[in-house]
């Protein structure tokens, strides 16, 4: 448990790093796009508050700084630099408000912004479907705060990654996770967000709530692309189609998944092209200056994003092919440099240290056509890696997998949903304006590449068991798509508008099956959430707004234009976070009471009394043997996830992790990991998750006097190390490992 007093530090400690990175994102903003203001300035300003707090992490990281204290003051002294910054240059002329700037030829006409009961209308529906979706949300996040995360790669390495560079105050190591897969050359800016939540508060309760923040991030990128054309509250409802579908709601919440991080920066990067460019055709050759740092802010969206995900690389490719199209006339190049720099700051670090380890920065990617690249060779392989092209005529896999796979993604009305998608993507190829005719396309391609790559239909052949999990890849060019469709249509006021915007309303509710909230026994948490995150500050929003729009007689309450000083809006918001650091105590006792216990029904293949087990323990060293312990090893590090946790291999070349083939190897790596504590645990086997595959390592441990058995259950035994093991009397137990096909077999 965390005391009280620790809470209140830790508690302190994230508002002085928040408070600290906010204010420089703001400042950088003021200076490099001072004429920038409302939904877009925030949006650049949340960008490039994620870089800052990468760049830190990854700054301290190479150097193994990266600890709590050195964070704070890294993060306060710059903040206290970026109070130095003057003011930028106000580009000559302000442009129009964004609803009237003018459009290219055959662009969408932009309306008026709302007004009267039109404006109530669009903001209650624009905040009541944002609340809908973090309602929904909020109750698979109920179900990590009352049992521990229980996402399945969560457990695998998203979580291990982030406690290993808490552990390790190190960016530059690789943590091997098991001996199946190369995820240890996975990019990892969400997992560095994830372990400078937990060092700062020294518990992982905050990675439950992380994906909210690029949940809001979504949403306000999705209003940022339709507010150029007056029909912001439309692409937030199209978006909010995407952003609750059952692939998202069950794996994103509660959970260190990062595909909806990597879904919203694109997006991000999109919503700041398209305003950058409806205001430079605004304001003409005064609003160039803009023009180039708006390009570097959507780059440096785009390239976290690559640093989150490397399936995000086909979208990155191509907005980049877009951002040099859509530059001025001989300014192509520069606007290239202006985009690749940031992006190559934003994401670049991970790709480097691959190149530097394995002389690929992508090892996963093993040739180019006839051409061998540098890459681990593995041992092991947990399923064939087949795309979606492969089974491209093959229907009666489209009838068994991919058909109930769309279904459960998406719901019922599954073909509608891709097909609005789509239909956005290609309506505005003709529709629209320059910049929105190329994030279309941009969506297009996105979609053709991920029907390329690999393990987009993962399994064995004819048997894709593995496409339904791994639909999220598609995620990033669906949800563009899907944004852009409100501004395909031409003409779009009066019946229009409200026929499209029903219609959106109702693929929302009958597709993601929105009155689960109401329903379901979590519900009072999840709309207490949603009434905390989403409503009140909308209401303190509203508040201001009105306020402003309307001279008030308190002098004291007002400035001299009669608008309500900033400071009544700050102590709004102050007073909110209090009510949720107080809200949020309990919660923490709730959830480190119960995270892993005995009756938390972890879906743990048989691990779930090594998680109960491992729940007190502190500062043990643990390995693991048998891919099932990697897999699902996070619940081994403790409540106060102070346990190292090693899985037992063996290294070979460009950064390679092998299952160790002998006993007698393996009794030497035992020894030399200097364990107190050894899990062993049978191979997963993926094609056939409940009919796990023996593992060596129980039978090459076989009358050794140095281990003793102290839990099993089922094939997993946790066994205590008491003294070195004896390489040399493995006798009859030393039989190799000799043959690990796609399902892994010992023999």
């Amino acid at each position: 448990m965390v005391s009280f007093g620790t809470y209140v530090v830790g508690f302190l400690v994230l508002v002085a790093v928040g408070l600290s990175v906010g204010f420089t994102a703001y400042r950088l903003r003021r200076r490099l796009l001072p004429e920038w203001d409302g939904a877009p300035a925030r949006l650049v300003e949340s960008v490039v508050a994620i870089a800052v707090l990468v760049w830190l992490g990854e700054i301290l990281g190479t150097f193994g700084l990266l600890y709590a204290w050195t964070f704070v003051i890294a993060a306060v002294g710059l903040a206290a630099g970026s109070a130095t910054l003057p003011a930028g240059p106000v580009a000559a002329g302000d442009p129009p408000p964004p609803a009237l700037a003018k459009a290219s030829s055959g662009a969408v006409p932009p309306t008026a912004p709302p007004a009267g009961e039109r404006a109530w209308l669009t903001w209650l529906v624009t905040v009541g479907v944002i609340a809908l979706v973090v309602a929904h949300w909020g109750l698979t996040t109920k179900d990590a705060l009352d049992r521990g995360i229980f996402n399945f790669d969560s457990l695998w390495y998203h979580m291990p990654f982030a406690v290993d560079m808490v552990q390790s105050h190190s960016t530059t190591g690789l943590h091997y996770p098991e001996t199946v897969f190369v995820n240890w050359f996975y990019p990892q800016n969400s997992e560095l967000l994830h372990a400078i939540g937990i060092l700062l508060t020294q518990r992982d309760t905050l990675s439950l709530f992380l994906n909210f923040a690029f949940l809001g991030l979504a949403f306000l990128a999705a209003w940022c692309i339709g507010r150029p054309y007056g029909r912001g509250h439309l692409t937030v409802v199209a978006a909010a189609i995407l952003l609750e579908c059952h692939t998202l709601v069950v794996r994103e919440p509660g959970a260190a998944k990062n595909d909806l991080v990597a879904a919203a920066l694109l997006l991000s990067s999109a919503a700041i092209l398209v305003t950058a460019w409806t205001r430079r055709a605004a304001t003409g050759p005064a609003g160039r200056f803009a023009w180039t740092w708006a390009v570097a802010a959507a780059g440096l969206a785009m390239g976290l994003a690559v640093g989150t995900k490397s399936t995000a690389v086909a979208m990155a490719f191509g907005l980049t092919v877009a951002v040099i199209v859509l530059a001025p006339a001989g300014k192509r190049l520069a606007t290239a440099a202006w985009w690749l720099v940031p992006a190559l700051l934003g994401g670049g670090y991970w790709y480097l240290r691959n190149l530097i380890v394995a002389g690929n920065p992508l090892p996963q990617a093993t040739s180019i056509g006839p051409i061998s690249l540098p890459h681990p060779e593995r041992l092991q392989e947990g399923r064939p890696d087949f795309s979606i092209a492969h089974y491209a005529t093959d229907t009666s896999v489209w009838r068994e997998y991919f058909a109930p796979g769309l279904h459960q993604a998406f719901g019922a009305l599954w073909p509608l949903v891709i097909a609005l998608a789509v239909a956005g993507a290609l309506l505005v190829l003709w529709r629209a304006d320059r910049v929105l005719r190329w994030m279309g396309a941009v969506a297009l391609f996105g979609l053709l590449a991920y029907l390329f790559t690999p393990l987009s239909a993962a399994g064995a052949e004819g048997a894709p068991t593995g496409f339904g999990i791994n639909i999220r890849y598609a995620v990033p060019a669906l949800l563009l798509g899907l944004t852009l469709l409100p501004l395909a249509f031409k003409r779009l006021d009066g019946w229009r508008e409200w026929t499209l915007l029903g219609a959106l309303l109702a693929v929302l509710v009958l597709t993601d099956r929105a009155d689960a909230v109401l329903r379901d026994p979590s519900r009072l948490f999840a709309l207490a959430l949603a009434f905390l995150v989403v409503v009140l500050p909308a209401l303190v929003l509203l508040w201001s707004y009105r306020a402003g729009r309307a001279p008030t007689p308190a002098p004291v309450a007002t400035g001299p234009t009669g608008r309500h000083r900033p400071s009544l809006v700050v102590l709004a918001f102050a007073a909110l976070i209090l009510l949720i650091a107080a809200i949020g105590y309990p919660l923490q006792r709730h959830y480190l009471r119960d995270r892993f216990d005995s009756a938390s029904e972890i879906p743990g293949m048989h691990l779930g009394a090594a998680y109960a087990w491992a729940r007190d323990k502190q500062d043990v060293r643990i390995g693991l043997a048998g891919t099932t312990a990697g897999f699902l090893q996070y619940g081994l590090y403790g409540t106060d996830l102070s346990n190292r946790v090693t899985y037992l291999g063996e290294k070979g070349p460009h950064g390679a992790y092998n299952a160790i083939p002998t006993c007698v190897a393996f009794r030497t790596a035992v020894n030399a990991a200097d364990l107190e504590y050894l899990v062993t645990a049978p191979f997963l086997n993926f094609l056939n998750p409940g009919n796990p595959i023996p593992s060596p390592e129980p039978n090459w441990l076989r009358d050794e006097s140095a281990v003793a058995p102290v839990i099993k259950s089922g094939p997993v035994t946790i066994w205590k190390i008491q003294g070195k093991l004896d390489p040399t009397s493995c006798g009859h137990a030393n039989a190799p490992l000799r043959k690990v096909p796609n399902t892994p077999e010992a023999s």
